[in-house]
């Protein structure tokens, strides 16, 4: 059992236990304590102690302490990737990843926000001294998911501590175990008490309480849209802050002149990553009449290459899902799919702890499995006429998250690009893919608030502060 921690102490409340099981056999692997609203209320109260003094904090020092949380991970890399394995079903590769990812990513917020800064305006008034500066909200809620347990709240946690932030954090219950690994990493940096504070328990509780509590002044949620937006409306009601990565129903455009080989590649990763359980996953193949029946081909070939079993297999390409919601979810879109005329080119099994990969050709936009996010191993490939109506049918949901297209035409890229309601663009590669370099955040319904990454996840966590200097006699 591992305990909270609040105001720089460890507690082991008698509130509860969070009881930890794995989707690969239904095995107890331990429990955790479970926070209340009250817990929540010790941590934010934690946070506001804390602010001034860590606001006040010297970057550089701030940026030392993330490296030192960085190296404390780093030095656990081999724990941790067993523990998320056993505990959220991600084969060792793909578990190893997210944590060196994870780990460059909280780096480079650390040398970011040493260079974070305001700029100097030209005012209109003479012997007048323009300029802004960048400025922690304060105490800051974060609320996080399982599908990336690991490098989501790793560089929530980073970003908010390096810009001033003190945070409470409420991490998914199905893969807690997972949290208590970075949780100890970060109680150990040099910050204020209080500045970091854990409390891990059931998100109608403790995440409610979190995103409702009057003295949070910044949220950061990644997770449904459905729950960000009830996240969004309780913030509003005191003006606080919501920085919201949410749902998506991602498109990749395979149009008349794409490399049909490299496309197939593409979309097979895009699809089956994390069990296809990612927010920038492959969740809709739009693809143009003359290279439709090709491409049905190529990915439903390389789609029964890939292995599924048991993640702690270093052969094992696809684990278990997270939960029994991805399992049915996914049932349900093959089926009403199937009867409504789609075609399984492949797999369309899915079964008591594994879903079988599996492909739908002659897929309507209509069908639930074109309309509603899956999360799990499916490919839904949609047949168009031609660029036009692949990019209005891309653009037919509530989602933007990430979309992808294939073509050699750097005319037809730009024609996408433009065209596209999407946060994020990637030509001729996959669009389940995010990188530090370039911010990663949604149009629509798919995220509000800012973006993620780099010096831009860092801008989303400071508000601004405008400063005007009259030395006129």
């Amino acid at each position: 059992m591992e305990p909270l921690y609040i105001s720089g102490e460890w507690i082991e409340p008698d509130s509860g236990r969070i009881r930890a099981t794995s989707p690969i056999d239904g095995s107890e692997l331990g429990t955790v304590a479970a926070g209340t609203a009250e817990h929540v209320d010790r941590a934010v109260a934690a946070t506001e102690r804390a602010s001034k003094q860590l606001r006040e904090m010297n970057v550089h020092r701030r940026a030392d302490a993330v490296e030192a949380a960085m190296d404390a991970i780093e030095d656990r890399t081999d724990e941790i990737a067993e523990t998320m394995v056993a505990e959220v079903g991600k084969p060792q590769s793909e578990a190893r990843e997210e944590i060196r990812s994870a780990v460059r990513s909280g780096r480079e917020y650390a040398a970011d926000a040493v260079r974070l800064s305001g700029e100097v305006t030209r005012s209109q008034y003479d012997d007048r001294h323009n300029f802004t500066r960048r400025e922690s909200y304060g105490p800051t809620g974060i609320i996080t998911p399982w599908n990336y347990p690991f490098e989501i709240p790793t560089d929530h946690l980073s970003a908010a501590l390096v810009t001033g932030n003190p945070v409470a954090w409420n991490p998914a219950s199905d893969a807690v175990l997972t949290a208590t690994h970075i949780a100890e990493a970060f109680a150990e940096m040099s910050l204020p008490e209080g500045a970091f504070n854990f409390v891990p328990g059931a998100g109608g509780t403790v995440g409610a309480a979190l995103s409702s509590h009057p003295d949070v002044r910044l949220l950061a949620f990644t997770g449904s849209t459905d729950v960000g937006q009830q996240i969004a409306a309780a913030a509003a009601e005191r003006s606080a802050e919501c920085l919201l990565e949410l749902g998506g129903k991602d498109p990749v455009l395979v149009l008349d002149d794409a490399d049909v080989s490299k496309a197939a590649d593409a979309i097979v990763l895009g699809s089956n990553y994390n069990c296809g359980q990612s927010c920038s996953g492959s969740e809709r193949v739009i693809a143009t009449e003359p290279v439709y029946e090709e491409l049905v081909a190529a990915v439903s070939e390389r789609t029964r290459e890939l292995t599924v079993g048991d993640p702690r297999d270093a052969e094992t390409d696809i684990g278990p899902p997270i939960n029994d919601d991805v399992r049915e979810t996914t049932e349900r879109h093959i089926t009403t799919a199937t009867e409504s005329g789609a075609r399984v080119t492949t797999g369309g099994s899915v079964g008591e702890r594994y879903i079988e990969p599996t492909v739908l050709a002659d897929v309507d936009p209509e069908m639930l499995a074109a309309t509603e996010e899956t999360f799990g191993p499916l490919t839904p490939i949609i047949p168009v006429a031609d660029r036009q109506e692949a990019v209005a049918v891309a653009n037919d949901t509530r989602y933007g998250l990430q979309a992808a297209v294939f073509t050699e035409s750097i005319r037809n890229a730009h024609k996408v690009i433009d065209g596209l309601r999407s946060g994020g663009i990637v030509v001729n590669g996959t669009n389940n893919f995010w990188e530090h370099q370039l911010p990663f955040g949604g149009f629509k319904e798919s995220g509000s608030g800012g973006e993620y990454k780099g010096h831009w996840h860092l801008e989303s966590m400071t508000q601004l502060k405008s400063v005007a200097i009259d030395y006129g006699e």
